[in-house]
C-alpha cells in the first residue's frame, strides 16, 4: 500500500504559547525566514529575505518550540547581515518525501501553533537552491550549530 503524503498543516489543539505544533514525524529539516527589510513594508516577492536551513538528526526533540530560540541565538551571532532583519516565521519539514509519508509546512512566528492559515511569504516554502531568487541563505547541520 503506498504512503499519502501530509498535505495538511500539523496543527497543536489548544494554544501552548509556541510558535509551532508539535510534528507527527521525525523533522528532517528547519528553514528560518528572514525579512531583511522589516519596516520596508515588501509582501512576498518584493521583500528581501534571507533562510537559514538546518538539517536535524532524527534524535531531535519534534517540537520546534523546545529547541527554537537557541537555534535562532546561535543562527545570529553566526551571520552578522541578518542585524535588524526579523524572523518571521519558519518552514518544518518531516517525515521521508521519499516514502511519499513527509510534508513541508510554515509557520509564522505569531505564538498561534493552533492557527492554519499561517502562509510562507514567499507563497511556498521556499527550497536552497531558490533562496538566490529573495535575498540569500545559508544551511547548517544541527551538529554545527549545537556542537
Amino acid at each position: 500500500m503506498p504512503k499519502k503524503t501530509i498535505d495538511t498543516q500539523p496543527l497543536d489543539d489548544t494554544q501552548d504559547g509556541g510558535h509551532f505544533a508539535t510534528m507527527p514525524k521525525d523533522i528532517s529539516h528547519v528553514t528560518f525566514y528572514f525579512d531583511l527589510d522589516p519596516d520596508g513594508g515588501g509582501e512576498g516577492d518584493d521583500a528581501q529575505f534571507f533562510f537559514v536551513k538546518i538539517e536535524t538528526p532524527d534524535s531531535v526533540n519534534d517540537d520546534l518550540d523546545n529547541w527554537y530560540q537557541d537555534a535562532l541565538t546561535e543562527i545570529l551571532l553566526r551571520n552578522a547581515q541578518l542585524e535588524g532583519a526579523e524572523n518571521v516565521g519558519v518552514a518544518i519539514k518531516f517525515g521521508s518525501a521519499r516514502g511519499g509519508s513527509g510534508g513541508e509546512f510554515y509557520y509564522e512566528i505569531d505564538n498561534d501553533s493552533t492557527d492554519e492559515d499561517d502562509g510562507a511569504p514567499t507563497g511556498a516554502p521556499v527550497q536552497a537552491r531558490d533562496y538566490g531568487d529573495y535575498g540569500g541563505g545559508v544551511e547548517y547541520g544541527y551538529g554545527d550549530l549545537f556542537a
